[in-house]
């Protein structure tokens, strides 16, 4: 840890920090509404203004921290108010000045940092408004942008300007962080479109039909489907379904970078109609300490057309449900696999069924069967296997889907995806 050294102008400075009038004060609305503003527009667990005396940094508002008061020297805003501008750490762990700060390596355990100094008065900096993370993150452009003008917001408080000086600024400041949430949204929508342009188009004829149905619990899911020939077998189907831990842009991100994988056909050492194969080398790609410790689970097949074989294999992933044509009882499809990125070596082996000629498979995400029900209680795996073998007519996924929307009891908690494929005569 590198303690921050005192400014040239310290002893001005503290003169400029104890005419505000601020040290030792109790709380005030005007400051909490800045930093809580902070957390919840960059979406941080902690936001604080502090005011940095002689010997300490004390917090006059404060958002996910406990003590009013820490060192001076083990504070970052220490660092802080030695320039005029924002002071970004976008990882703490890396950096020499903090990697082995309390702050860093204990409670709260910070990561990311960014401080902008607070001017009183006479010009000298008194203090910093800052946001925190316990997670690396970058910080540039409009958000910086935005990040400044609280700043300055907050120092007009601290200088004590007038009500109406104020309220004005702050009209600005959150007209600028409005637009920022605008910008956000759209990028949001463009990204939702475009993992939505992932998923496969329904085949409508041939010896296996297919539908799918994606309901993303928020904007950006984290499930995947995926339907294509694989190379070296043209008479062969390969099909998966795929599940990443979580939910939302992280999540996203992973599952569009493994279905490209996948529909690329890019993974060494895999033949894509040997699920198996394709398993073992999604894990050796995708290992959950590159991916901010996500896994996934994944359902593989690969259908050999003319035999009638079908071949699957799983990455911790529930079964499948093979339902014959004669309406007879659907058969759980299950094969033994660990999850996909979270151990070094693991091992995945086919499972082989003949697929009788009118059958159908379900492929479908955990969220169908663990959304809460009106009973307060998970639907269960039973049940939804009965919703599902129970569904008929032209659109059976639909009438599973709309029957799921009315059980459901508040909002869903987790992505709801399901592929159906119909295996003609």
């Amino acid at each position: 840890m590198i303690a921050p050294p005192r400014p040239s102008d310290e002893q001005e400075r503290l003169a400029d920090l104890h005419a505000i009038q601020l040290l030792d004060t109790p709380p005030e609305e005007r400051f909490e509404r800045i930093v809580r503003l902070a957390m919840d527009v960059f979406n941080v667990p902690i936001a604080y203004l502090a005011l940095i005396d002689a010997d300490r940094q004390w917090l006059k508002a404060k958002c996910g921290l406990a003590r009013d008061e820490t060192g001076r020297d083990e504070s970052f805003c220490g660092h802080t108010i030695l320039g005029h501008g924002p002071l970004i750490v976008t990882d703490a762990a890396a950096d020499p000045r903090f990697h082995d700060n309390p702050l860093v390596v204990s409670n709260p355990g910070i990561r990311f940092y960014a401080g902008h100094p607070l001017a009183g008065p006479a010009g000298h900096n008194v203090g910093t408004l800052c946001i925190a993370d316990t997670s690396p993150r970058s910080f540039a452009g409009k958000d910086l942008d935005a990040f400044c003008q609280l700043a300055a917001l907050a120092e007009h408080e601290v200088g004590l300007v007038d009500l109406v000086t104020t309220q004005r600024q702050l009209l600005l400041a959150q007209e600028a962080l409005a637009a920022t949430q605008r910008r956000l949204s759209r990028e949001l929508s463009d990204a939702a479109a475009f993992v939505a342009s992932m998923l496969p188009q329904p085949l409508a004829s041939g010896p296996v039909q297919t539908a799918h149905r994606f309901i993303a619990c928020s904007e950006l899911g984290g499930d995947m489907i995926g339907v294509g020939m694989p190379h070296g077998c043209p008479e062969c189907l390969a099909f998966y379904l795929l599940d990443v831990s979580g939910h939302g842009v992280g999540s996203s991100l992973l599952s569009v970078a493994v279905a490209n994988a996948i529909r690329l056909q890019s993974l060494p050492a895999a033949r894509f109609d040997d699920p198996a194969s394709v398993l073992t080398a999604l894990n050796k790609a995708f290992p959950a300490e590159d991916h901010h410790d996500k896994f996934f689970t994944i359902w593989y097949g690969s259908y050999h057309i003319p035999s009638r074989q079908l071949t699957f294999a799983s990455g911790g992933h529930h079964p499948a449900l093979l339902m014959p044509g004669d309406g007879g009882l659907a058969q759980q499809l299950t094969a033994h696999g660990p999850l996909v990125g979270m151990f070094d070596d693991p091992v995945y082996t086919n499972e082989q069924i003949r697929v009788p000629a009118g059958s159908r498979l379900a492929v479908f995400s955990d969220g169908a069967f663990e959304l809460s029900t009106k009973t307060g209680q998970p639907l269960g795996f039973e049940a939804l296997t009965s919703l599902i073998t129970e569904a008929s007519g032209d659109d059976r996924l639909g009438s599973v889907v709309a029957r799921l929307e009315d059980i459901r009891q508040g909002e869903p908690e987790d992505d709801v995806t399901m592929l159906e494929l119909s295996f003609t005569a």
